[in-house]
């Protein structure tokens, strides 16, 4: 039987997500060629942080966007409303339903705002998103996180 992952109706060979930022083009292609990622999370604000690399250009990282389709997250947001902005934005842009939930109130640690992210969890689910929280570990608030609609769930410092 073949291992596939399901997100939001769409299949998935490969269960490699591949995250953005501060990226370099060259290890984005390799892990797209190399390791068969097909879902990549995009920062729309980091989208063209250098003129010379380009995210939305790169030859695999469009293979890969063809494939999952496009794929924000809300990398900046500090708090549920936020994150809500950014996801409404980005699919009125045509990034489509896939989210992935950042929502970090201290810039130093980066450490994921639970609760936050439960919040607006909720708020997407019910919009249609097809929404991906990353979360700092905590079993209860995985759960409150399943329970708001979440599609999947990516743990602070898991392989996701």
């Amino acid at each position: 039987m073949e291992d596939k992952l399901i997100l939001g109706g769409k299949e998935f060979k490969s269960r490699f997500i591949l995250g953005s930022g501060k990226y370099n083009l060259n290890l984005i292609n390799a892990a797209v060629e190399q390791g068969g990622a097909e879902i990549i999370t995009l920062a729309l604000r980091r989208a063209n942080t250098k003129e010379s690399e380009n995210i939305l250009e790169a030859k695999q990282v469009s293979v890969a966007f063809r494939i999952a389709g496009k794929f924000q997250n809300t990398s900046g947001a500090r708090n549920a409303e936020e994150a809500v902005r950014i996801a409404r934005l980005s699919r009125a842009m045509g990034c489509g339903d896939f989210v992935k939930i950042e929502i970090m109130r201290d810039a130093k640690y980066l450490f994921p705002d639970n609760q936050e992210t439960i919040k607006a969890t909720e708020i997407l689910a019910k919009e249609g998103f097809v929404v991906m929280p990353y979360m700092y570990p905590d079993l209860n608030a995985a759960r409150a996180l399943k329970d708001a609609g979440a599609a999947c769930i990516m743990p602070l410092g898991a392989p996701i």
